[in-house]
């Protein structure tokens, strides 16, 4: 009780009730929890930016090499050589 009654001479008694409120409404009845409410409402929300949306006509134009599907073509299952040396 002391511990919520230093809240309020932090907080204020308006927003020490309505985290009480809602601390009983999730039926969470500890100091630390009241404390959490509090300090997590304290903290300055980042303001949201402008909303980028992405049209066709702002991706990136990749040229791709085609792919070597020959190593699927094989009889032997053995896997193939490596191509660069160590």
């Amino acid at each position: 009780m002391q511990k919520i009654l230093a809240l309020v001479e932090i907080y204020g008694t308006d927003k020490v009730t309505r985290a009480l409120q809602d601390a009983h409404h999730h039926q969470a009845y500890s100091c630390e929890y009241i404390a959490n409410l509090l300090e997590q409402r304290a903290r300055p929300l980042p303001e949201p930016g402008a909303l980028h949306l992405t049209r066709a006509s702002d991706l990136l134009e990749l040229d791709l090499p085609e792919p070597d599907l020959s190593v699927y073509d094989r009889d032997d299952h053995t896997p193939p050589s490596p191509t660069h040396e160590p």
